[in-house]
């Protein structure tokens, strides 16, 4: 289980809205004193993701809890969002490609928006694949435990 912090900040019909912090890998850099990376997070400022996530702690508003996705949620989420649009596009290519095999006027750019065409429809079946009710229920976060009550004694 993969695990964050996360601020209880709404509650509506038994669900919580929660605000994380989004992480950098900046501050265990060695090189960090040097990078553009670094220097651009500081510049940006702070950024927050928000999510909702089902009451299962009976958590309140200001609430600091610990929320959880499983590691295989992570693995897949991540294929399908980054590897399956680079793979269509090389298929897409590759298959364009091997199909337009004479020296035709064209054919590198048509194998180029063949290349193109392949990222985006990769791009639209990640998009399909996560609008999908069962796929929403392995991506959803679960709240864990809460580590801080604010506000009550």
């Amino acid at each position: 289980m993969i695990e964050e912090q996360a601020t209880v900040i709404d509650i509506k019909d038994g669900r919580l809205m929660l605000q994380a912090k989004v992480q950098s890998s900046c501050g265990s850099c060695q090189a960090k004193s040097g990078c553009g990376t670094s220097l651009l997070s500081e510049v940006l400022g702070k950024r927050f993701t928000h999510f909702t996530a089902d009451n299962a702690i009976d958590a309140q508003i200001g609430d600091e809890v610990i929320v959880g996705i499983p590691e295989r949620s992570l693995l897949s989420g991540s294929f399908m969002v980054y590897l399956l649009p680079v793979l269509s596009m090389l298929l897409a290519a590759l298959v364009a490609d091997a199909g337009l095999a004479g020296a035709e006027p064209g054919r590198d750019l048509l194998v180029a928006l063949s290349a193109a065409s392949g990222f985006a429809a990769g791009a639209l079946l990640a998009r399909a694949y996560f609008r999908q009710a069962s796929s929403k229920l392995l991506y959803t976060p679960v709240v864990l435990r809460k580590i801080i009550t604010r506000g009550r004694i």
